[in-house]
């Protein structure tokens, strides 16, 4: 039986909060320190973590 439910994925509020954290500390400590590489990779953790509040697929946990 085929059904034709559009499927809707589910917002990651705890690992996009993870993500977001980790992000902004990222971003402070590169622009006080005047790395451009570290503001680069914050920008991408931040963007990585609206990725998970709009329902991402993949989800990453680094421990």
């Amino acid at each position: 039986m085929v059904r034709n439910a559009a499927v809707t994925r589910r917002p990651r509020y705890v690992l996009g909060t993870f993500w977001l954290i980790l992000g902004l500390l990222a971003l402070i400590g590169s622009i006080s320190g005047g790395n451009v590489v570290g503001i680069l990779v914050s920008l991408a953790l931040l963007a990585y973590s609206v990725y998970l509040y709009r329902g991402g697929r993949f989800g990453f946990v680094i421990w």
